[in-house]
């Protein structure tokens, strides 16, 4: 979710965070996606969170790969412990696009391809786990971003050619291009993840993330996305806050 590029914020919701989803109860955020698309997805963030957003962007894996390719690569720098991940995930990647893939053979900072850093953004298992992922991929978001601001006309059109066809969105033409044409506008000043303060505890057999507490989360939210100091929760996220305190 990406809020008001002009103020320079970017904000990611972490795929486990454990909220209520209508119909079908608490459970994962990723899952409103997965039961009733980026419609529901949109619903669960909005009546969780306080929030009233109204249009989206989904993107599959052989779109951001083709993306990053148009831009020709991102610049990440892979630790050790990512290596083999980085290069198992590429592998699978390239194999449900239809590619093929180098093999990174060391660590560093160096130039990914689409494929390559797809696989990069999906890495979880090395410390920090999800949390660390959802790092990767804002990282990458940056990095396409910033290729972009200093891309010429020619490599941005090139680049619309291969996103629109590829994408689901509520967005219209006229929409995606204004968008685009601001991209040299976008100044990233700050990226950070939601929940804030967590616990990683099991319900219902499930490893979740939890907000503590999901009330002070979304004033602090609600902060630093629109400088509304104090901000007092809907009775709605009260109710949600305290039944999940109570859960676990």
């Amino acid at each position: 979710f990406d809020h008001n590029y002009k103020n320079g914020v970017k904000t990611m919701f972490f795929r486990d965070t454990y909220v209520y989803i209508a119909d079908h109860g608490y459970t994962k955020l990723n899952h409103a996606y997965a039961y009733g698309g980026p419609e529901l997805a949109l619903s669960t963030i909005n009546k969780n969170f306080d929030l009233n957003v109204k249009d989206f962007v989904t993107i599959n894996f052989s779109a951001l790969s083709n993306i990053i390719d148009a831009l020709g690569g991102v610049e990440i720098n892979i630790t050790e412990d990512e290596l083999d991940y980085v290069n198992a995930y590429a592998k699978d990647v390239a194999k449900i696009n239809g590619t093929k893939v180098k093999k990174i053979k060391k660590p560093g900072l160096q130039t990914l391809s689409g494929v390559q850093a797809t696989g990069y953004c999906r890495v979880r298992y090395t410390k920090g786990g999800d949390f660390r992922r959802a790092q990767r991929q804002r990282t990458v978001i940056e990095q396409i971003i910033k290729k972009a601001k200093h891309s010429n006309p020619v490599t941005l059109y090139r680049l619309m050619d291969e996103f629109l066809p590829q994408i689901y969105t509520s967005l219209d033409i006229a929409d995606i291009l204004s968008l685009a044409s601001g991209v040299f506008s976008y100044n990233i000043k700050e990226t950070f993840g939601f929940p804030f303060d967590t616990e990683t505890p099991t319900i219902n057999g499930a490893s979740v993330v939890t907000a503590v507490t999901l009330s002070s989360n979304v004033s602090e939210l609600h902060k630093k996305m629109f400088n509304t100091a104090g901000y007092i929760p809907s009775s709605t996220v009260d109710y949600r806050s305290n039944e999940i305190a109570a859960s676990y």
